[in-house]
């Protein structure tokens, strides 16, 4: 059994305390191995933020730029329209990335993963107002460990919304630019940095998220290769021990069927 097996542990009465270990062992790297799944899923989204987020910054990066541009008393009309039209190119830019999926689920959503987190109102194909579906916010946690939860998800309510509002201050500053308004324009100077730092400390924030993830991913290893080798010092037979055990009771076995034909001698009678 032990050599087809590749296990001393066939049976509770093979080892009682060996079995004990071996159940508690197992359980322990299911959990493990959960929390191999949750770290993975939860590395995905943020590394998707992430990576959302670094398109944004550079995004009111250039915004702000053209933002200085049309602010400038050199520039006309024709030019500061010409900057509007970019700059509404940009807005759309944005939407879009307001609405990015991870695994079909949107993660500025919310916890309301599976609707559009904000949906623009138009007038002749032009955005006009960007407003939240529901409450776009609420947090989406991965346990990573024992007793240890992290937040795998940026609500939209706290990157689009606040204070600064990243749609509406696209919107103004395109707007000002097509009505030639240099003051109005040059008030979106404030606004457009003030998103850009947020975005950047959004992004610090993901970054220590991953780090932590991924220090426990690489604890959670060493644990997982510690505990299967001492599953396997418990469970696992040894070959060569087992094969020559083997060999030695399969030897007694022929010796005393050997004998048991010399002490009871069988003839052709005994069969009639």
């Amino acid at each position: 059994n032990e050599l087809s097996s590749g296990t001393r542990l066939n049976s509770l009465s093979d080892d009682p305390a060996a079995i004990e270990r071996s159940l508690a062992l197992r359980s322990e790297l299911r959990n493990v191995e959960q929390f191999h799944k949750n770290i993975s899923d939860g590395i995905g989204w943020l590394e998707l933020s992430e990576a959302t987020l670094n398109e944004m910054e550079a995004l009111f990066v250039q915004v702000r730029g053209l933002a200085v541009q049309g602010a400038t008393s050199t520039f006309n009309a024709d030019q500061r329209n010409a900057i509007a039209d970019q700059v509404d190119q940009l807005l759309e830019h944005v939407q879009s990335l307001s609405e990015s999926r991870y695994r079909g689920r949107y993660i500025f959503a919310g916890t309301q993963t599976a609707d559009v987190p904000y949906v623009p109102k138009r007038d002749n194909g032009v955005i006009t107002e960007v407003s939240p579906r529901g409450k776009a916010d609420g947090t989406i946690e991965r346990e990573i460990s024992d007793g240890i939860v992290m937040q795998v998800n940026i609500p939209g309510s706290e990157l689009f919304e606040g204070d600064v509002n990243a749609f509406s201050i696209l919107i103004e500053l395109r707007d000002a630019l097509r009505d030639n308004a240099v003051e109005r324009a040059r008030d979106t100077l404030d606004g457009l940095a003030q998103m850009r730092e947020r975005i950047s400390s959004v992004r610090g924030l993901i970054g220590a998220r991953v780090n932590r993830m991924e220090i426990t991913r690489n604890v959670l290893d060493r644990i997982s290769v510690e505990m299967t080798t001492i599953l396997s010092e418990d469970e696992d037979v040894d070959l060569t021990s087992t094969i020559v055990n083997l060999q030695q009771e399969q030897d007694v076995f022929q010796a005393a069927l050997a004998s048991g034909n010399i002490v009871v001698p069988q003839s052709l009678m005994d069969f009639i």
